[in-house]
């Protein structure tokens, strides 16, 4: 805590409560398909094996033949996961003075920051995902998206044996989405509840708005991003978000240690796709 936000914290200058701060929309590891644990990880990395598709074939066999011997062939990647970690330092006096617990609170927002982290991992992973097909998987829309986007995206996936099961959208989309005439209608949109994050269904698709990870860095570009969760993403998590408090004494000092070790990465590549809009 630096000397000039201290008076904002002490007890007879601010109110005894503190307003949260507006917290993004975390949507990513409720739709990943494959989660491995520390003890899914031996060493340092752990190798995903997947199948690769139709790659069995059952032959015709003449009367009195040898049946031909046909095995599965199988793709390999490696993850090794990397640390990532938050560490916020009190003085004694802001902890003596303060109407709250600092630690406890600097430590909840720690989590959170944590947590839109791998939230954020996960969503570049869909981008990869989508830009790593041989077709890239990606419908560049124009100023807003359109019924005919969204149709490109998911007949993507189709294409590939896949299901659309979950679209993900910034707030720009959803507000594009809330104007076309199709999706209107509650009966057609599928919203039953527009103050959960799940604000509906768009042709089967489970809809997610969040603005984490569905914007380009300059914010000039919107994402939609259009998955099979059953077989998009994969995360390895070495180690899952741990806190340490410790005291620094020679400075007076306060803090904890917050760390995670996780690499993310798409599943199956043909499982994303992507719509982006300006």
């Amino acid at each position: 805590m630096t000397t000039g936000t201290e008076p904002e914290v002490i007890e007879s200058e601010i109110y005894g409560t503190v307003v949260e701060a507006v917290k993004k929309n975390l949507v990513g590891t409720g739709l990943t398909a494959l989660r491995i644990g520390p003890s899914g990880i031996p060493g340092s990395s752990v190798d995903v094996v997947t199948q690769d598709k139709d790659s069995m074939i059952a032959h015709e066999v003449a009367e009195g033949a040898e049946v031909p011997i046909n095995l599965e062939a199988l793709s390999t990647f490696n993850l090794k996961p990397v640390k990532y970690g938050i560490r916020p330092l009190i003085t004694k006096e802001m902890i003596e003075d303060a109407k709250w617990d600092m630690v406890q609170r600097n430590l909840q927002e720690s989590g959170y920051t944590m947590a839109k982290q791998l939230d954020t991992l996960l969503m570049e992973q869909i981008i990869a995902g989508a830009a790593a097909n041989s077709t890239n998987h990606i419908v560049s829309g124009g100023a807003a998206i359109t019924v005919a986007n969204i149709t490109a995206a998911i007949a993507f996936l189709e294409a590939d044996d896949h299901v659309a099961t979950d679209m993900i959208i910034h707030p720009e989309i959803a507000g594009d989405i809330r104007n076309i005439d199709t999706f209107v209608e509650a009966d057609k949109a599928g919203v039953t509840d527009p103050s959960q994050r799940l604000i509906g269904t768009i042709f089967g698709m489970r809809v997610w708005v969040t603005t984490n990870g569905t914007v380009s860095a300059a914010g000039t570009t919107y994402y939609a991003f259009i998955i099979d969760r059953n077989h998009a993403l994969c995360l390895a998590e070495k180690r899952p978000v741990t806190v340490e408090r410790y005291n620094d004494v020679t400075r007076d000092l306060s803090g904890v240690a917050v760390t995670a070790r996780w690499k993310a990465r798409y599943l199956r590549p043909e499982a994303c796709a992507y719509v982006s809009t300006t």
